[in-house]
């Protein structure tokens, strides 16, 4: 989903309405990043991005709202209240404690390489273990495959 046209029809618009010229923007290279944008000739970083918007003066969030409301052919109050309704979901069901339990003193907390451990089906196979279903009783009712249920298995003998 590239919105390389709506954001550049975005930015023009911001730069029209604050009566912001190339000129009054910090540095050639933010003057010419800017330029590609607004002729939709490359893609933009988040981080770019909200350099951008806080040259501008502008709130990342709405210029990312007015641009998905310009690609769906929505009013940007629109995309903004479903936004807050997800959220809202989001955040309901605990969210905020995942995304916290994320970073550790301002970093990222390491993972190990490959596919991330869903802890539910982890939690569920231990449960089963610990009153003692078989493997292929746990596999059987979890509908997990052989593989997980195994490894899950191991975990709770003590290996990690």
């Amino acid at each position: 989903m590239s919105l390389k046209t709506e954001i550049a029809a975005t930015l023009r618009a911001i730069r029209e309405q604050k009566h912001v010229s190339y000129e009054n923007l910090a540095g050639g290279s933010m003057r010419t990043t800017i330029g590609y944008l607004e002729r939709a000739e490359t893609g933009v970083t988040l981080d770019k991005l909200a350099d951008i918007a806080h040259a501008l003066d502008f709130n990342l969030v709405t210029l990312i709202a007015l641009s998905v409301a310009s690609q769906q052919n929505q009013d940007a109050q629109t995309v903004l209240q479903e936004a807050t309704r997800e959220l809202q979901t989001f955040l309901a069901a605990g969210g905020a404690e995942l995304i916290q339990g994320q970073v550790e003193n301002g970093k990222l907390v390491q993972r190990p390489a490959g596919k991330p451990q869903n802890s539910r089906n982890r939690e569920a196979v231990l449960a089963l273990k610990a009153q003692g279903k078989t493997p292929a009783e746990a596999t059987k009712m979890l509908g997990l495959s052989r593989t997980t249920v195994n490894r899950y298995w191991q975990q709770g003998s003590g290996g990690k």
